[in-house]
């Protein structure tokens, strides 16, 4: 017998016809007609080359195999349906599920907190796992299976992915409240003449803006001074608190880094690029109810927050 080539509709069959016992209600049970359950018994008989069930007194009596494999067949019927039943359903306050979502360091510093904080009393259960991944491996991943969303400024999907816009971002600077020359407000002459550092991370956005920034210098015929580049921003703000230095970051991750009370908050003195940033998910998990749920909360804090 080749376990792969087993028809899953014929241990359903073999369950109803161990319960019943009767051809005929096993035929009722399963909404079937009863040749229809004879065939299958005749393709159960060849599969495992027993006779299974043979004529009694009172029906169909199962054989000493047909009870031997009775139970694991039962069992592994009920996980199938549990399985299902399950993820149809998803109860989030009692599910263990995970779900794992590719983010670069905007998300794990904006989305994740607030996530957390969000679901926390609801589904007390659910692991979140932030993937860390090159931004064109993305879609890849959501198509495997790999991973659930994709967080962030996604761009060049393929068919099959769906897309929510959460917020729009821009890019703000920053500087220490000490800084000698930068007070009150940032002209394009302090942005010309400070030490910058240049955070450039491995994502699109940033680097789109980064372009921005050394073009704008290049046109105005000045010289940019970079007395540092990142690309992370862990420790990103007790640098700008020691030196008289100016750094581009986006609005939220400002926000971040400005809890410390001893930092600035500018806007550029220039028209610089805004980016999107999406929630992005593969088709396979549109219907799926656990996913939906997680959306629907995902959806609900940032694109209220945004309006």
């Amino acid at each position: 017998m080749n376990p792969n080539k087993i028809d899953l509709n014929l241990l359903i069959v073999f369950d109803a016809l161990l319960r019943t016992r009767s051809t005929t209600l096993a035929a009722q049970e399963l909404h079937l007609t009863q040749s229809a359950i004879s065939n299958a018994l005749k393709r159960l008989r060849f599969l495992f080359e027993d006779p299974l069930f043979v004529k009694g007194g009172r029906g169909m009596v199962p054989t000493a195999f047909a009870l031997e494999v009775a139970q694991p067949v039962r069992g592994g019927l009920d996980l199938i349906r549990s399985a299902v039943t399950a993820r149809a359903s998803f109860d989030p306050a009692t599910s263990d599920r995970g779900f794992r979502i590719y983010m670069n360091e905007l998300g794990q510093t904006v989305l994740m907190p607030r996530l957390l904080a969000a679901i926390a009393d609801d589904a007390p259960g659910i692991t979140l796992t932030s993937v860390e991944l090159a931004p064109n491996e993305a879609s890849a991943a959501m198509e495997a299976g790999e991973i659930d969303f994709a967080f962030g400024h996604i761009s060049d999907l393929k068919t099959g992915f769906h897309r929510q816009i959460l917020f729009e971002e821009r890019y703000v600077a920053l500087v220490r409240k000490s800084h000698s020359r930068i007070r009150e407000q940032l002209t394009l002459r302090d942005f010309f003449d400070a030490k910058h550092v240049a955070y450039h991370p491995a994502w699109i956005a940033m680097s789109t803006f980064e372009d921005t920034v050394d073009r704008l210098f290049e046109e105005h015929g000045e010289c940019r001074k970079v007395a540092l580049r990142l690309a992370y921003s862990l420790g990103l703000a007790g640098l700008l608190e020691a030196a008289d230095v100016l750094v581009c970051v986006p609005s939220l991750l400002a926000g971040v880094l400005a809890q410390t009370g001893s930092l600035h908050i500018f806007q550029l003195p220039f028209d610089s690029p805004v980016f999107r940033v999406s929630l992005v998910w593969h088709e396979r998990n549109q219907v799926d109810a656990g996913h939906q749920w997680l959306r629907e909360r995902i959806q609900e804090l940032f694109i209220s927050e945004s309006t």
